[in-house]
This record gives C-alpha cells, sequence and structure tokens, in this order.
C-alpha cells in the first residue's frame, strides 16, 4: 500500500462544503477537500465527490481565500506563477517547510494559480505535488456586426471570454425588437480565460428590412452578460437570377428542358420555359408555370415537352419572375433524336435499264441523286458521296462567326466531323472545330474565327473564305465537301 506523506491543509472558501468520502485505508490522510470541515480528520479535503482520489484542482470565485493549515508534518507552499496574497504565517517557498501553522491566501484577480508542495505524494505515476487553484471572474462579451449577404438569411456574431466558468449562450433578434426571437442555448465548452468566438445562422428574414441582435451569456447561478446590441439590414428583393442549362433527356418527340432559378429573396417567384422552332423572341410554346419559395437559395428546375419532330432543332429559354419583374435565361438549342431508318424492300431493276451506280472521284465515293432522301432538303453535289445529304450555310454572308447545318445518313454515323475555315493558299485554318460521335440527322454547327482569323479580318474587314467539310465514318473513306463564304467586321 502507497504511504504518503500526512500534509494537512485546511482550506476554507465561499463554495460551501463538499460531499465527505472515507479516507484511504492504511494510508495518510491527505486534507485537500474545500470546505470548512476539511479539518476533520475523516475528511480528505479537496476529494472529488464519489471518490476517495484527491482531486488536483478547485475553483472559486475572484475575491475568494483559502486557509491553508498544517499540524503534523513540516512543509511549505511554493507558487510557480501567479500567486495570491498569503498572510505571514503561510511559509511560502523559498521559505522553508514548517509544521504547526495556519494561515489565509487572498485571490483578488480572476486566472490560474498553481502552486507544489515536495512534501506531497508522487511515485512517478500519481503526482499529488502538484495542484491548481482556479480563480472565476466574471465573464465578458461582446456583440460583433455582421453583413448579411442574402435577402432572407444572415449570421450572427459575437465573442465569449468566460473567465474560467462554465457557460451557455444565446442571441435575441428580430425587426420590431431585440427580444421578438432567441435562440436556443449553446454551451460554449470551455471554462478558460481565452477568447471564443461564437456564430448563429439565422434564416426567414425579410428582404430590405433592418434587424437588431444581441449575444446573451449565462453562468453561476442565473447569472447573465450582454454582448451589447448591433444592427443589419438585408438587402432588398431582387428580380431572380436564371440560366438556362443544356436540354437531356433527348428522344425522337420529346425532351427535358433544364435551368437554375435563386428566386433572391422576392415573393411569388415563378418560372417556365419558353421554346420553339424560332430564335430570339419567337418561341411558338412555353411550359407550365411553377412556383418557388421566397429564399435566397439556388433551386434546379427542368420542364418535358413533348410532341417534337425527329431530328427537329429547337431553341428553348427558363424564364422567372417575381413582383419586382421577369428575367429571361440565355438561349440554347438542342436536337431532337433521329427516328430510326426505315427498312426498305429491295427491287430488282426492271429489264435493260441499268442500276444507280456509284463512281470514285479523287478516292471518295459519289452518289447519284437515286441515293439521296426525298426530304425536301436541297441535294449536295455528287462529292459529297453517301455520308451527306445536306450541307447549307445560314447566309452567304457572316460577322466573325459562321452558322450553317448539315443532314447525315446513318452511314456516317457514329463518325468523326472536323469543319475549318480556310484562306486562299492558307498553310492553316483560320477556324477550326471537330465533332465525334455524330448521330444521323440534322446538326448545326456555329464555327468561329481564330486568332489569326480576327486579326486577319480586323485588317481587311472583309475575308473570302471557303468552308470545308470532312466526315469520316467509322469504317470506309472520308467525304469532303466545301462551300463559299464571306465574313465581314
Amino acid at each position: 500500500m502507497r504511504q504518503r506523506t500526512l500534509l494537512l491543509f485546511a482550506l476554507v472558501v465561499l463554495l460551501g462544503a463538499a460531499t465527505a468520502v472515507p479516507a484511504l485505508a492504511g494510508a495518510s490522510l491527505v486534507k485537500l477537500e474545500v470546505n470548512a470541515n476539511c479539518v476533520e480528520p475523516d475528511w480528505p479535503c479537496w476529494a472529488t465527490p464519489g471518490s476517495s482520489q484527491p482531486a488536483l484542482k478547485v475553483t472559486i470565485a475572484s475575491g475568494g481565500a483559502i486557509t491553508f493549515a498544517d499540524d503534523k508534518t513540516a512543509a511549505n507552499i511554493a507558487w510557480t506563477g501567479a500567486a495570491p496574497v498569503c498572510e505571514a504565517e503561510v511559509p511560502v517557498a523559498p521559505a522553508p517547510p514548517k509544521t504547526g501553522w495556519e494561515g489565509k491566501c487572498t485571490f483578488e484577480k480572476a486566472g490560474a494559480y498553481n502552486f507544489e508542495s515536495s512534501t506531497l505524494f508522487n511515485d512517478g505515476v500519481d503526482n499529488y505535488t502538484e495542484y491548481e487553484v482556479v480563480v472565476a471572474g466574471t465573464p465578458t462579451a461582446k456583440t460583433t456586426p455582421t453583413s448579411p449577404q442574402h435577402q432572407t438569411e444572415a449570421t450572427l456574431t459575437g465573442s465569449i471570454e468566460p473567465e474560467g466558468n462554465p457557460t451557455e449562450y444565446h442571441f435575441d433578434y428580430g425587426s420590431a425588437s431585440v427580444t421578438e426571437h432567441s435562440s436556443a442555448p449553446t454551451s460554449l465548452g470551455a471554462a478558460d480565460f481565452t477568447s471564443h468566438s461564437v456564430s448563429l445562422p439565422v434564416s426567414g428574414l425579410l428582404p430590405g428590412t433592418e434587424y437588431h441582435f444581441e449575444l446573451i451569456v449565462s453562468y453561476g447561478a442565473g447569472q447573465t452578460v450582454s454582448g451589447g446590441p448591433q444592427t443589419f439590414t438585408t438587402p432588398p428583393a431582387a428580380k431572380p437570377t436564371v440560366s438556362t442549362l443544356v436540354a437531356s433527356a433527348l428522344k425522337e418527340t420529346e425532351a427535358t428542358l433544364n435551368g437554375k432559378v435563386d428566386p433572391d429573396g422576392g415573393a411569388e417567384a415563378e418560372y417556365f420555359f419558353e421554346w420553339g422552332t424560332g430564335s430570339g423572341g419567337a418561341y411558338e410554346h412555353t411550359t407550365k408555370v411553377a412556383s418557388l419559395p421566397s429564399d435566397g437559395a439556388e433551386h434546379q428546375v427542368s420542364a418535358t415537352v413533348t410532341g417534337l419532330t425527329p431530328s427537329g432543332e429547337y431553341h428553348f429559354r427558363l424564364v422567372a419572375k417575381n413582383k419586382l419583374g421577369s428575367v429571361q435565361g440565355n438561349d440554347l438549342t438542342f436536337m431532337s433524336a433521329a427516328a430510326p431508318p426505315a427498312k426498305e424492300a429491295t427491287k430488282e431493276p426492271p429489264a435493260n435499264e441499268p442500276s444507280p451506280t456509284s463512281t470514285s472521284t479523287g478516292g471518295n465515293p459519289t452518289a447519284t441523286a437515286s441515293s439521296l432522301p426525298s426530304s425536301g432538303e436541297p441535294k449536295t453535289e455528287s462529292a459529297s458521296g453517301p455520308l451527306f445529304a445536306s450541307v447549307k450555310l445560314a447566309s452567304p454572308s457572316h460577322g466573325g462567326v459562321v452558322h450553317g447545318s448539315l443532314v447525315v445518313f446513318s452511314v456516317g454515323s457514329d463518325g468523326q466531323l472536323q469543319i475549318e475555315l480556310l484562306t486562299n493558299g492558307a498553310a492553316a485554318p483560320v477556324g477550326k472545330l471537330a465533332r465525334s460521335s455524330l448521330h444521323a440527322g440534322k446538326l448545326t454547327f456555329a464555327l468561329a474565327l481564330n486568332a489569326k482569323g480576327k486579326a486577319a479580318l480586323r485588317r481587311h474587314r472583309r475575308l473570302a473564305l471557303k468552308v470545308k467539310l470532312t466526315l469520316t465514318p467509322v469504317h470506309g473513306a472520308a467525304v469532303t465537301v466545301t462551300r463559299e463564304v464571306v465574313v465581314h467586321a
């Protein structure tokens, strides 16, 4: 059994008596419990309630006093940092240890005080020679300014110095008064002497409204301190923020239109899609109007449209509105999926009538008119081969971007398409784009001039170019067609 040198500390503070526990059997009494009865031989002083082991730490209030007493074993007290004011009867190192003494130490300032005694037990594992007195002061709180970024949301902020006390905090806030709303209490989780930042996100606020808020800190027996009031004003309500996104789930006769809407705190926000075969402001159809909450969050929205034509090109945009006005998203295009190719019965040519034939020009296959669809699309020259059904430009004259379209037969699907803008005698194109994994049907393109082409256009103000389209199927030879075009500044 461990033998401990007897050191009797009689400790009297303003905290009242703690629960008594039995002395350690077969061991010398160590009096370390904070209460007026610690001079009784059956009460180990500073013992943790419910335990026979001495506690190494005690908390008292600022301005409190502790009476130390020793009546049997020579001992002294050595303060290792900040020291209280002790009466002359207390042997404070470097005063030598002595026995039969009693004196009081007063702790005027809040903080942590540490003392040692070389006569207490220390076997290298359990150390009862170093102790701490935590002197709790009055906590301080500060409500700090905040600047909300959303019309309906804000983060309330503040700081707390607990001054050695266990504390809880909450925020009061409101537009009519600072006590209109009160958050649930939150434990700080630290009883030290440092500053801690605290915050609380709040929502459901009104746009363009001034709010008052205040940090409240609770400690001790129902005591509170205030961080002082602060104010903030939420941004005013605004028109929604809208963005049209790429269409998805493209089928032969239907597609899903997508977009994003941020109501920006506007009440009764609504949205719908405009779509059709026109462009710009020409939309033949609108989807059903849907509603959004009046918050400051970004919402993903979508709508499915039906009745499309296979291989058809469509334009669409997202529109949102609230009581402050309507906002249109950017215009995007999509193409519905192509219908599967129809199976045609093979017919024997009439007697004495030659079958349609193909010849080779420059290593590329060619096609007769009978190999082209009867869709009404303009026919291309024979050099286009069976891969193309139509190639046309939106206009013979363009700005810095050349627009056009082509129809690809099923034999050219899954192949690669390269489109180039060429000047006469140029070693390199002045514009280029490529597409892979093609689908059969109508394709549109917008080919912009590169930096070299833009520089030439600025110098000459007008450029005569060739549009070279090269389609390379998965199997077979590539087919190339060209078109003349003029671009102007």
